[in-house]
């Protein structure tokens, strides 16, 4: 018996985490009970140059895998077969005899993408937004975004088919929003609202959700990609959870050490060393309150 820990949008690069940031990170969650860490995606922009001494790093506390968020993809040629140490990817990791977790790194369909009246914009519409507004323009896919995420639902559907015939019970971690119940339209309908509605399909699959609410053998699924510590939701008698990391300037601490000392929410702290330097201080007495609901525990 033991414990996962899974946690996702670690960003280490643009959090400024250094490896002793790592290694008290994965001391925190170790103190939680946990005996295994899986990271479900966006670890780092320049995962191909610094991924796998983050993830030795991190496994010098924990036993540590991982699978690709949209981030992580900026930097790697190999995006559903990587070799990277720890990296998983339709690869079911035995915790128990009769558990195991199934992670995948995921992609988008557009399904969540919607315009004023509440309809579905086009797929050309969408595609086109993601091109001049997304991040994930510069990641180079063979085949549509449609396209590759009806390919890896029925990858899924193969592997979930596969792992309820051994009665396995299954924990999934993936980078996207599989559950449609997690996406928030904004509102007031002005253009800016508009423009994120439409970025909304760039968020994950409700068919993948599907599929996986099909299988009674799925006990949990853990994801990230949108920056909002929703925690858990039970549906169809599987509990979904949300608990990613985020960047610093998004963190109720943060938020609090800038409003208790007059700042704006969005201070530049490169701009004032010392500023920084007291900051990064408080930071490393607080993981707790960074961290405590950004972990999501399981007995497996």
């Amino acid at each position: 018996m033991g414990k996962l820990a899974i946690i996702s949008d670690l960003h280490a690069d643009i959090n400024k985490f250094t490896p002793a940031d790592l290694h008290e990170i994965a001391g925190y969650i170790r103190e939680l009970g946990a005996t295994r860490l899986h990271i479900a995606g966006d670890i780092s922009n320049r995962f191909a140059r610094e991924g796998e001494e983050i993830i030795e790093t991190l496994n010098q506390v924990l036993p540590t895998t991982f699978n690709f968020g949209n981030h992580d993809m900026l930097s790697v040629a190999r995006i559903e077969d990587s070799l990277a140490p720890g990296f998983l990817n339709f690869t079911p990791l035995p915790l128990a005899n009769d558990t195991v977790l199934l992670a995948f790194n995921g992609w988008y369909d557009y399904g969540y993408a919607r315009d004023p009246e509440g309809r579905r914009p086009s797929d050309l519409l969408v595609s086109q937004y993601k091109k001049r507004y997304w991040i994930d323009q510069f990641i180079k896919r063979p085949e549509s975004d449609p396209s590759i995420s009806q390919q890896l639902e029925a990858r899924l559907d193969r592997s979930l088919e596969t792992l309820e015939r051994q009665g396995q019970r299954v924990i999934i971690a993936t980078h996207f929003v599989p559950q449609q119940d997690f996406i928030f339209y904004p509102k007031p309908e002005n253009k800016r609202a508009i423009t994120w509605r439409t970025l909304e399909g760039l968020l994950g699959s409700q068919a993948i959700g599907d599929t996986i609410s099909k299988y009674n053998t799925v006990s949990d699924v853990v994801f990230g990609h949108i920056h909002a510590r929703t925690g858990v939701k039970s549906i169809n008698n599987i509990d979904w959870h949300c608990r990613p990391i985020g960047y610093r300037y998004e963190w109720a601490f943060t938020q609090n050490w800038l409003r208790e000392r007059g700042l704006p929410p969005r201070f530049h702290f490169a701009r004032q060393p010392k500023v920084q330097t007291a900051y990064l201080e408080d930071l490393h007495q607080n993981w707790e309150q960074i961290l405590h609901d950004a972990v999501t525990l399981l007995d497996y």
